[in-house]
């Protein structure tokens, strides 16, 4: 059982899932040559979060959490100083904009969604990732199928 984690310049690991979560972490950071004190999480190509950051001291499985043979982007989670603003998500996988620009704006979503406005310049109807991404997809497929048949 395993994972591929993507970061920097276009770096890849591969991560062994038969561990405790508490271990998984802590060699996600030194592979992953990253400071022990940082927050961290890994995001999968959907805009799904492992929220890493919940179970970095956790004996559960690895295996329980992330899905075999996936691949993952990995994250740093900022937080404000104050505690008032919420988390900031920043990819550690350089270019990430131009290598994925959907999962990007994910991120951007996740870290700022508050200030999510619409084309008006109101606030815009919250939706999950996967329901932003599925009906992006049916409005494909509704243009597709628009004419006669």
């Amino acid at each position: 059982m395993f994972i591929t984690v993507q970061f920097g310049e276009a770096q890849t690991e591969v991560f062994n899932l038969n561990c405790r979560m508490i271990h998984f972490v802590q060699n996600l950071k030194e592979r992953c040559d990253l400071n022990p004190q940082d927050c961290v999480d890994l995001i999968d190509r959907t805009g799904e979060l492992m929220h890493l950051s919940d179970k970095e001291q956790s004996m559960e499985w690895a295996s329980n959490l992330m899905k075999e043979r996936h691949s993952y982007v990995l994250i740093r989670i900022c937080r404000g100083d104050d505690g008032t603003e919420g988390p900031k998500y920043v990819p550690l996988l350089n270019n990430l904009v131009r290598s994925d620009p959907e999962l990007a704006e994910i991120l951007k979503k996740l870290s700022n969604p508050c200030k999510e406005w619409d084309r008006k310049g109101g606030p815009s109807r919250k939706l999950s990732v996967n329901q932003t991404r599925s009906n992006k997809a049916t409005a494909g497929n509704k243009k597709k199928h628009s004419g006669k048949l």
